[in-house]
């Protein structure tokens, strides 16, 4: 990188770019601002532009795709100084490699973690996923458990919990940390920054 790009990219506030929104309004706002804030990648300022769409299936109609993110290019065109990378911007309600919503995965998650059955709790989605979906999205859990817990730690003590068990004590957790959100799950991926699992 040469001394002029290094000078023209440096700035003392760089606006940082969220990664993920939790409104369509603050989607708007990031957009908006696009110029003004640096590259996650070579924090270069005034080259982000919008990129198009990134598009996966719907939850309840898999033949239709359905927008999960918006893309934004880092721009090296015409004598730009980007880097050329892209990143995206998500919207909390959806979740990252997951067909299921951050509403429908919360839904499934209290259902299968109260009941013990996880089968009959995803069968009250009505999603047309396969029979073993819901063990592998339980397992995917399961394995994001300590993750999750780690970053619920830096917003509070975990609740009294009666059970023994780590998934009603996660989902407790989580609970209690966004007390009167509908859905923690989404509230959880704006609020953090990060992915739920």
């Amino acid at each position: 990188m040469g001394l002029l790009r290094r000078l023209l990219c440096f700035r003392e506030e760089e606006v940082v770019c969220r990664r993920i929104c939790g409104s369509e309004e603050e989607l708007e706002a990031v957009l908006a601002e696009l110029k003004l804030t640096a590259c996650p990648h070579c924090k270069c300022v005034g080259y982000l532009i919008r990129h198009g769409y990134l598009r996966g299936y719907d939850e309840k109609h898999q033949r239709r795709k359905a927008v999960r993110a918006r893309r934004i290019f880092c721009s090296n065109r015409k004598q730009a100084g980007g880097c050329g990378r892209t990143f995206s911007v998500w919207m909390a309600g959806k979740v990252k490699r997951l067909l299921l919503t951050a509403e429908a995965l919360w839904v499934f998650l209290k259902q299968a973690a109260d009941t013990g059955n996880k089968f009959q709790a995803f069968q009250s989605l009505n999603s047309g996923m396969s029979d073993s979906a819901p063990y592998r999205i339980w397992k995917r859990f399961c394995e994001a458990q300590s993750a999750i817990r780690t970053a619920l730690g830096r917003l509070g003590k975990p609740p009294e919990c009666g059970s023994g068990q780590p998934a009603k004590q996660t989902l407790a957790h989580l609970e209690a940390a966004f007390a009167g959100q509908p859905f923690p799950i989404a509230a959880f991926q704006a609020r953090l920054q990060t992915f739920f699992m």
